[in-house]
């Protein structure tokens, strides 16, 4: 019976972990139905006179000084009620990690496993669904428009952090055991990632190629090697119009410069210029709030020039885009010197292996564009990274 409930409740986080490269911006069902039957086994599967070890981690007790102090911040500021729908999401990450301890360290593959499998799924059927569209228009154009939304089932900026985690997570499987479906899948990652012209994703697959390199690669050897694999990587760029369009905006010809170009096409310079604005209005010591944050964001967003710009940054309500900046304007300089300890006591377990050390690096690297804490899919991701690097501390013995 006991060996059943294991079997269970590994395999609902392999469920998880396989959906969320399918759960686009609503569907959330599947998911969501695994963490309530997690917490229902939960009691039944914890042994419950470790568990106080467990949840004395330092990276535990810093993420839940975090959580809580924004708890009680935004109840003693009247603001919780507005920002409810994000404070929420960071005591589901908080939830997410106190369920994994109830796996068996051996189980851990499975959150791996489901990740791998799911992310590659999903590659697949966009890859069956881009064949189908080019046969049927004649033309291939992933820079933007209706046909990254037609093909990917989820946002492009997901899939690609998916393939990045599935990619370092094949990597581990190549270190222990030299297979060639894992060197297929390898190869399938970095190819999708290129091929969905993914920025921030190909930024993070070059990173975890040279920091295989140097590793593993000898003296002038290394040197060599990334200097190929940076010539090869400019020459896919500027020969590929997806990649050259996404990254140079080589098909606007109304403007000469490279930073009117970004001023132009980049949505973060805005939202990003606003931001810094509104930082120096803040008080740092309270922060706004997330719900305030937004609506001084999108009042902001009537100073843009463009009708039709200012229309669209309005409608989508677009946050910072930043995690780290969305903290301290949101949240204060308090929340963003406890998240900052926090990040410190990851890094300490993380660099204990490769493959921790790169999901964390990678998680860092997307939080610069993203705001992780704002997004069901992130919380997940980041929970998942989470978990991975307490694995050997929050596994049970078998």
């Amino acid at each position: 019976m006991r060996l059943s409930l294991d079997k269970i409740y590994s395999s609902l986080f392999f469920i998880i972990c396989f959906s969320l490269a399918f759960i686009g911006d609503k569907f959330y069902a599947i998911p969501n139905g695994a963490n309530i039957a997690l917490v229902l086994l939960f009691p039944f599967i914890i042994n419950w006179s470790q568990l106080l070890n467990l949840l004395n981690k330092k990276l535990v007790i810093w993420f839940s000084a975090f959580v809580f102090f924004i708890f009680l911040k935004s109840v003693f500021l009247n603001n919780f009620i507005e920002d409810i729908s994000q404070i929420k999401k960071l005591f589901q990450v908080l939830l997410l990690v106190i369920l994994s301890f109830g796996l068996k360290e051996k189980n851990l593959s499975y959150l791996k496993s489901g990740i791998i499998l799911g992310t590659f799924t999903a590659c697949t059927y966009s890859l069956i669904k881009i064949c189908i569209i080019v046969f049927q228009t004649g033309v291939f154009n992933f820079t933007k428009g209706p046909l990254i939304n037609e093909t990917l089932p989820v946002q492009r900026l997901y899939l690609g952090l998916l393939c990045t985690f599935s990619l370092i997570f094949v990597f581990e499987r190549l270190l222990k055991n030299q297979k060639k479906h894992n060197l297929f899948l390898a190869v399938f990652f970095v190819f999708f990632v290129f091929l969905i012209a993914g920025r921030i994703a190909i930024v993070s697959v070059l990173f975890i190629i040279i920091y295989y390199v140097f590793t593993f690669l000898k003296s002038y050897m290394r040197y060599v090697a990334v200097l190929l694999i940076l010539l090869l990587t400019s020459v896919v760029v500027l020969t590929n119009n997806n990649l050259s369009q996404r990254i140079f905006h080589s098909d606007d010809n109304f403007r000469t410069s490279y930073f009117e170009k970004i001023e132009m096409h980049e949505p973060r310079f805005l939202i990003w210029k606003y931001s810094f604005e509104i930082l120096k209005q803040t008080n740092l010591i309270t922060g706004n709030g997330y719900s305030k944050t937004t609506e001084k964001l999108v009042n902001k967003y009537n100073n843009i020039p463009q009708q039709k710009k200012k229309n669209w940054f309005i409608n989508k309500e677009f946050n910072t885009h930043n995690q780290y900046l969305d903290i301290l304007i949101s949240q204060g300089i308090l929340a963003g010197f406890l998240f900052l300890i926090f990040l410190t006591q990851a890094f300490k377990l993380a660099k204990e292996s490769h493959t921790k050390l790169l999901l964390l690096i990678s998680m860092l690297i997307y939080m610069t564009v993203y705001n992780n804490f704002h997004r069901l899919i992130g919380v997940y991701l980041f929970a998942l990274v989470l978990i991975v690097i307490l694995s050997k501390d929050n596994a049970k013995q078998q």
